[in-house]
């Protein structure tokens, strides 16, 4: 009798554990697409690391409901190393890739993230080249079968409560291959998709390549609602970019310029980090930081 007793009482214990963890686990709200929990007094906050991948981009995004985007790939492999330092080991799926735009050293690690990570939707401005590493990323892309989203137009997204907002391109580049007044392809770097994330009172801008053409063209369109707290460097700070009046405009506190140790092209460049210097913004740098993580609440941002 005394073994059945204990049986009994082991049973319900482990059922009372049970039924402990699966109240603990709503709590916390651990599943993508549940509401946003506070717990123990915490706020929400948005995760938003900018990987250090060498010379190239790769942002990482991952909102309070465990919806993550990825933007940008970097140049190779080394993205997966990047990436294995945010997600974890488990961890197998990405909800968002967006592409800014077809330059090697945004999106030649896409194809191994396609081979790793299944993925849910591809962001992308439809412009296609002939480099045959494009072409072997795009037909991973269409075999991953993932939705596809052009952008072409200026469109806002609402992701857990955060906004993200496409601002360029606002017109079909697939079929119209210049920036709105200027004659200069958007091919390549002026092509860039350019979005802003916004919850609360933060704001972050990430530009792709955008140079001094698409730059103005911001500036001349959106004006003041382009300011934000945080501006990813355009084109890894080349002097090509960053002019003067766009800097002006977003008035950024931080500016965070993904780049490679010792690369060949002088990036970034000492007039950009003079202009950033003048507009009172932080410098973060992914060649000296590694990578460049923060969290953004709705009224403030804490960096790590």
């Amino acid at each position: 009798m005394e073994k059945k007793a204990f049986q009994v009482v082991l049973v319900l214990m482990v059922i009372t554990l049970g039924m402990l963890w699966r109240v603990k686990r709503e709590e916390i709200a651990v599943g993508r697409g549940k509401e946003s929990i506070n717990v123990a007094g915490s706020s929400p906050a948005v995760k938003l690391t900018f990987l250090d991948v060498g010379q190239g981009d790769a942002a990482f995004i991952e909102w309070p409901d465990e919806t993550q985007m990825l933007v940008d790939c970097g140049p190779d492999s080394a993205v997966l190393e990047g990436l294995g330092r945010v997600l974890s080991f488990y961890d197998r799926s990405i909800d968002y890739l967006v592409v800014t735009h077809p330059d090697l050293d945004h999106y030649g690690g896409c194809a191994d993230v396609l081979t790793r990570y299944d993925i849910s939707n591809i962001v992308y401005t439809g412009v296609q080249t002939s480099a045959p590493p494009w072409q072997y990323f795009w037909n991973e892309a269409q075999v991953e079968g993932a939705v596809y989203h052009q952008i072409e137009k200026e469109q806002t997204w609402d992701i857990a409560s955060t906004s993200v907002r496409f601002l360029y391109p606002d017109h079909n580049l697939a079929k119209d291959l210049t920036v709105p007044g200027y004659a200069k392809s958007a091919k390549d770097n002026n092509g860039s998709i350019v979005i802003k994330l916004s919850w609360g009172d933060s704001d972050a801008l990430l530009t792709g390549d955008a140079e001094k053409e698409l730059e103005e063209y911001l500036v001349n369109t959106w004006g003041d609602q382009l300011a934000a707290e945080i501006l990813k460097i355009s084109h890894h700070g080349s002097g090509g970019s960053s002019i003067t009046p766009f800097i002006v405009a977003v008035t950024p506190d931080h500016a965070v310029i993904s780049v490679g140790a010792d690369n060949d092209y002088g990036h970034p460049s000492l007039r950009v980090l003079r202009r950033l210097e003048r507009a009172g913004a932080k410098i973060w740098r992914t060649d000296q930081q590694g990578d460049v993580r923060l969290r953004m609440f709705a009224d403030r941002i804490e960096w790590k």
